[in-house]
């Protein structure tokens, strides 16, 4: 392949994105998870103050978005860190699923 070959294929697949808007997208994306983060805290905090119980659903749901983000980063990029956070988050959104099921069941 020469370098206007390369070019070529580089426009081709880079079509119809902005690097700016892609830029924009991440740090968003950054930003929803510590807000989701902080949502999270604040219902199992409020749940326990008022329940004396702790809401497993909103951590299932927390876990279950990272483990899904961190498995589609790792297939991307193929780094290490980020399939080791792919398996903590799933195994978190197990455990709370887990636990979550055990108290349906009673």
């Amino acid at each position: 392949m020469n370098r206007e070959e390369i070019l070529e294929k580089s426009r081709r697949e880079n079509k119809g994105s902005d690097e700016m808007e892609l830029i924009v997208l991440n740090s968003a994306g950054k930003l929803a998870a510590q807000i989701g983060m902080l949502i999270c805290c604040a219902v199992a905090v409020l749940q326990v103050s008022f329940t004396d119980s702790m809401s497993y659903e909103s951590w299932m749901i927390y876990f279950s978005i990272l483990g899904t983000l961190f498995t589609v980063k790792y297939i991307k990029l193929h780094k290490r860190h980020e399939l080791l956070l792919a398996i903590l988050f799933s195994g978190l959104f197990v455990f709370f699923t887990v636990l979550f099921v055990r108290r349906l069941a009673g």
